[in-house]
C-alpha cells in the first residue's frame, strides 16, 4: 500500500480518537427538602397585618371530627396574640366540610387576608 493512501480499516468508536474528556461538575450546594402542599387541606390558617391601621388579625379553619363521629367545620377568629371567638358548623360528611371551607377560605383572601405557612 502506498504511504500516502489512507489506512482502509475503519476507526471504532472508543478509540483513542474518540476518547472523551472526563466531565467537571460543579460543586453542588446542599438544597432544602421540598414542601409538598396537601392537595385538599384540612386546614387553613390565614392572617390580616396592617400596621397603619393597628389590625393584626387572625383567622382558622380547621375540619374536625366530633366525639360522635360527626364532621364538624371550626372556625376560630380574632386579634393575634388574644383569645378568639370559636364558632363549630356540623356537616353530613367529610366532602361537604371541605367544600365549606374552600368556600369560606376563597371569601377571607378576597378581603384581604393572606395564607400564613407552617415554618
Amino acid at each position: 500500500m502506498p504511504p500516502d493512501l489512507p489506512d482502509p480499516t475503519p476507526i471504532e468508536p472508543g478509540g483513542p480518537k474518540y476518547r472523551r474528556r472526563a466531565r467537571v461538575r460543579p460543586l453542588q450546594t446542599q438544597r432544602p427538602a421540598p414542601v409538598q402542599l396537601p392537595l385538599f387541606p384540612d386546614r387553613v390558617t390565614l392572617t390580616r397585618i396592617q400596621p397603619a391601621l393597628n389590625e393584626r388579625r387572625y383567622y382558622e379553619i380547621e375540619i374536625q371530627a366530633d366525639l360522635f363521629g360527626a364532621v364538624v367545620l371550626a372556625r376560630r377568629w380574632g386579634r393575634i396574640g388574644y383569645s378568639c371567638r370559636m364558632r363549630l358548623e356540623p356537616y353530613p360528611d367529610f366532602g361537604s366540610a371541605l367544600d365549606a371551607l374552600a368556600s369560606l377560605a376563597r371569601r377571607k383572601r378576597r378581603r384581604g387576608y393572606q395564607d400564613q405557612h407552617a415554618v
